[in-house]
């Protein structure tokens, strides 16, 4: 463990004195450059007069110096301290692991800090070997992005948030939203009744936000409006005209045309939605943004609102779906797969998706995402007949929206996992029909991502809605052996072939990527030669999986040695 040089203490310690008896405004401690937004809100810059913010440029406009510093935000309250990503790692200093737990310790003054992160890219978290020194420190990681990185942290220091994650330290709090796009996983911090968010890389910090693929963008197209959502709800109590965003690279601000003496706000935020759609339906004005990055290819500007993505790839986009969008709001956009047919997505967890499903007399919705507190509401603009909940399975990301319905159907075997739910479940059997008057929806039971996994079958339509089942090409074997997926591929299969079904429509649809009868086929057959010891899995440890085996387009992620008895 290093120890902390003293006299980097009485820096520290000295430099606050000079902050708290009106000072200068910013004061360099070490490699860092420490300024108070307001009372016990600090904000943390890896520079110093050595090594300034930002790039410099010579006549000829050649670039002479480059730092891209990074943001640290601390947020002292009456009992706890929080601590808002760790910064670059910095090794153009020797003493920076002293400084910037010095800088922390004397500005927590004593109480217990907790370390959270916006997303877990490097120029984010560099800095967390520094913190895992300090004792008695703890860390808070949002799920989606940090659960590969999770061995990093020693198990009885960390824990898992999510979307809601509420820090109370005492007089201050401080509110977790999901905003995914740049990266799976990426959170932004709202303290309360201070009218301040904290915004790392989500929404940019000047000089655009970056999107790295498709995917990136179906999320954010979505999660923008998601956190305006947010922040216009009254019961947050944001005052919009005073909201101050402080994102991930503040030296970008000299791209922003603002205010004197303010920092982005809600305008912004508006500026970036609007980019968005016109990203989506191709009026964005574009430019090269000549990063010399692949994928990266471009500028999309609205005002100050900026995403870097790819021209190529937002092309690609607009025409991925052949289904026609007909519904978005903050939490899910719908698709129309035909007449009486439709296909949601969320954006917290990979695209989770939701189908409505019409019949003369009933409509049946097919999962509820991950959250999704109005989608009662969204299935009313779709159809007005009275609607029968019902879930493929009863993972989190799949049920987020039940509590808008009374009732709710599903397989025994997964009903344990509604245990927070307050509406009467029902329970799906085997070959159950559901009928909605003129249309009718056979269940079977198809076991192995969990043990109440079920597949819906419309026959006279010749598709299906199969969550995860079948993995959306990632099956997850979570509640299963090889010998229970192939039970389930081979049932499948020949009801599949027997009644003309051509596709599955699964729990993470994308435009592309419908399970076919050769998809089932196909899993099948791979888990025929790994039980066999033909085919061999690779370690792998996504998901809270150890293995994985690869073909045809598809992942089969399992636990070695259960999965093969």
């Amino acid at each position: 463990m290093n120890l902390i040089n003293p006299l980097k203490i009485f820096t520290a310690a000295l430099a606050m004195t000079l902050v708290a008896c009106g000072g200068p405004k910013d004061v360099e401690v070490g490699p860092y450059t420490v300024s108070v937004i307001e009372d016990n809100v600090y904000h943390i810059q890896d520079y110093n007069s050595a090594n300034p913010a930002g790039e410099s440029f010579d006549t000829e406009g050649n670039k002479t110096h480059f730092n891209n510093c990074s943001d640290i935000y601390l947020i002292v309250g009456e009992n706890e301290a929080l601590v808002i990503d760790l910064s670059n790692r910095i090794d153009w200093a020797d003493n920076a692991d002293e400084s910037l737990r010095a800088i922390i310790t004397e500005r927590a003054a004593g109480k217990p800090v907790t370390v959270t992160f916006t997303h877990s890219h490097g120029d984010h978290t560099g800095m967390l070997p520094a913190m895992l020194d300090l004792p008695g420190t703890r860390f808070a990681l949002p799920q989606q992005d940090f659960a590969r990185m999770a061995d990093r942290i020693p198990e009885d220091r960390r824990e898992f948030i999510r979307e809601g994650k509420e820090f109370d330290l005492g007089g201050m709090k401080v509110e977790t939203i999901a905003v995914p796009g740049h990266t799976v996983g990426s959170v932004v911090f709202y303290l309360k009744d201070h009218n301040l968010l904290f915004s790392g890389d989500a929404i940019g910090s000047g000089h655009g936000v970056w999107l790295f693929n498709e995917d990136a963008f179906y999320n954010y197209v979505s999660a923008v409006p998601h956190l305006v959502e947010w922040l216009e709800d009254p019961e947050n109590g944001v005052d919009l005209d005073r909201l101050q965003i402080y994102g991930g690279h503040y030296w970008q601000k000299d791209w922003l045309t603002l205010p004197k003496k303010r920092e982005m706000g809600m305008d912004y935020i508006r500026e970036m939605q609007k980019l968005l759609n016109q990203i989506e339906d191709g009026t964005a004005a574009t430019e090269p943004s000549n990063l010399g990055r692949q994928g990266l290819e471009t500028y999309f500007r609205n005002g100050n609102a900026i995403v870097t993505w790819s021209a190529d790839q937002a092309e690609k986009y607009r025409n991925n779906y052949v289904e026609k969008l007909v519904y978005r709001d903050a939490d899910i956009v719908f698709r129309q797969i035909d007449e009486h047919t439709w296909e949601g997505n969320g954006h917290l967890v990979y695209n989770e998706s939701v189908y409505v499903v019409e019949g003369n007399d009933k409509a049946l919705v097919i999962d509820a995402g991950s959250r999704m507190p109005h989608l009662d509401k969204a299935v009313a603009a779709l159809t007005d007949k009275p609607v029968i909940m019902a879930l493929t399975h009863g993972h989190g990301d799949h049920i987020g929206g039940i509590g808008c319905f009374p009732e709710v159907w599903v397989h025994p075997e997964d009903a344990g996992m509604l245990r927070r739910y307050e509406g009467k479940v029902n329970l799906l059997e085997d070959g159950q029909v559901i009928d909605l008057g003129g249309r009718q929806i056979e269940v079977m039971h198809t076991p192995g991502h969990t043990a109440g996994s079920v597949t819906f079958f419309d026959k006279d339509h010749h598709y299906g809605f199969s969550g995860d089942a079948f993995g959306s090409t990632n099956l997850l074997l979570f509640a299963g052996t090889f010998k229970t997926l192939i039970n389930t591929c081979t049932r499948a299969a020949e009801y599949m072939q027997k009644n003309g079904i051509e596709k599955l429509y699964p729990g993470h649809y994308h435009g592309d990527n419908p399970e076919t009868l050769q998809r089932v086929l196909d899993e099948k057959k791979m888990s025929e030669e790994v039980l066999s010891g033909k085919r061999k899995g690779t370690p792998d440890t996504a998901n809270g999986l150890n293995r994985v085996v690869t073909d045809f387009g598809v992942n089969i992620r399992y636990n070695d040695p259960d999965a093969l008895k």
